[in-house]
């Protein structure tokens, strides 16, 4: 028993130990070491006409005034067409993919800005079509008012006109049965 006491005391005191060890850092490498496979290292050491390509291509994207796209995707395609073995490949073509979908948003905006455009105008100008129909549909109404109002002063003038006449005919029936 106080053997296996000594014993769990022994490993609980190495565990601390080790738990408490500081944990082992990897030295600072730079981009390319990280990235790059070993067999790639060797070939990185020289200079690093191939990897500007690839880095001058970042640089256009990370412009802080204005990123250059373009630029940027023709330096990622010349790396690809020159290294296409490289282990960038998977990166520089997704940068490429990115740029080309970010015109292509680009271009759907400008469409989408155009195409608001129109609707714009051609709801201004359905509007001002509408408020000239609407013009013209108030003038109508008030003609027809006016002609309705003339229509029923000359069907009540009428009117008179045709009593006036009953009386007449009235008056010369009696006149001509008093002198028969």
């Amino acid at each position: 028993m106080r053997l296996r006491n000594i014993l769990v005391w022994a490993v609980a005191t190495l565990w601390l130990a080790g738990c408490a060890a500081e944990v082992p850092t990897v030295g600072k490498r730079d981009a390319e070491t990280i990235l790059l496979p070993a067999d790639e290292q060797a070939a990185a050491s020289r200079p690093t006409e191939d990897r500007d390509l690839f880095y001058e291509g970042i640089s256009y994207l990370s412009r802080v005034g204005k990123p250059d796209p373009v630029q940027a995707r023709r330096a990622f395609v010349s790396f690809l067409q020159r290294h296409p073995q490289t282990r960038l490949r998977s990166v520089t073509e997704s940068f490429i993919r990115l740029i080309d979908e970010g015109a292509d948003l680009r271009e759907a905006g400008q469409q989408e800005r155009l195409q608001t455009e129109r609707l714009k105008a051609e709801r201004t100008r359905l509007q001002q079509e509408n408020d000239q129909l609407k013009k013209t549909v108030r003038e109508l109404t008030e003609k027809i008012k006016t002609e309705t109002s003339s229509l029923s002063q000359e069907n009540e003038q009428l009117r008179k006109d045709l009593q006036r006449l009953k009386a007449l005919e009235v008056e010369l029936e009696k006149r001509d049965r008093m002198l028969r």
